[in-house]
Order: structure tokens, then sequence, then C-alpha cells
């Protein structure tokens, strides 16, 4: 997924390439906007305890209502 022939598939595919030279071969198909990284957010654990854990963010937004 992280080789250029992955990020390239991916760029064929519609979906956004993190690599720059293969984005810029895409840049056509896609809107500009500012992508982040899940460090902004403390982490991969730090964001599956608030966003992903029983009660977190998500079961806020999609869950059944208490």
């Amino acid at each position: 997924m992280y080789s250029k022939e992955g990020q390239d598939i991916i760029g064929k595919n519609f979906y956004r390439p993190s690599d720059p030279e293969i984005a810029a071969k895409y840049a056509k198909h896609n809107s500009q906007l500012e992508l982040i990284k899940i460090d902004q957010f403390g982490g991969w654990n730090v964001a599956q305890k608030k966003f992903f854990a029983d009660d977190g963010v998500f079961d806020e937004i999609y869950g059944p209502g208490k």
C-alpha cells in the first residue's frame, strides 16, 4: 500500500495517495484539502479510547439514545 506501485493503484482508483510524487500525478482528480495524521489526535491508542471505545464519540453520534 505504501510502495510507489501501491500508491499509484490508490490514485488510479480515485483515493488520495500519501506519497507526494504520486499525489501530484493525480491532483486533478482531488480537490485541495489539508490532510491530517492520527498523531494530531494523540496517536492510535488515544484516538481508539476517545472515539471508538464503548461510550466513545462514535457511540455518542451513532448509538441509540440513552
